[in-house]
This record gives C-alpha cells, structure tokens and sequence, in this order.
C-alpha cells in the first residue's frame, strides 16, 4: 500500500503540473499546446482514479463533460 501512496504523490505533482501548464497555455492563447497537456493530465487522473476511484469523483466527472473518459 505504502507504494501505491507514493506512485499517487508522484502522480499528484504530474497531474497539477500538466494541468497547471494547460491552463497557462489557454491564457497564452495556445489551445493546440493547452489540449496536449490536458490530454497528459488525463492519463494520470485515469491512473489516479483506477486506485481509489471514490475519491475523485469531480476528476471523473470532468472527464465525462469534456469527452475524455
């Protein structure tokens, strides 16, 4: 378990830092650069969520309002 925990810590810092740079990108005016980070977001939030799928039930509803579940 204390391994799934630390893959998730990693996973944790991935997942803010894709999204973070896709939502930097939006500002910039770069939708092609923003959709390539979140698309790289998604898989962690896919990961994250196939661990301990009741705890991130905004992350899988947001994959199911943007067409990316």
């Amino acid at each position: 378990m204390r391994q799934e925990t630390l893959k998730y810590s990693s996973k944790g810092r991935n997942l803010l830092t894709y999204s973070d740079r896709g939502e930097q990108a939006i500002r910039q005016g770069d939708s092609e650069i923003a959709e390539a980070w979140f698309d790289q977001a998604v898989e962690y939030w896919k990961q994250a969520i196939a661990l301990t799928p009741d705890n991130y039930i905004e992350a899988q509803n947001w994959l199911k309002i943007t067409g990316r579940s």
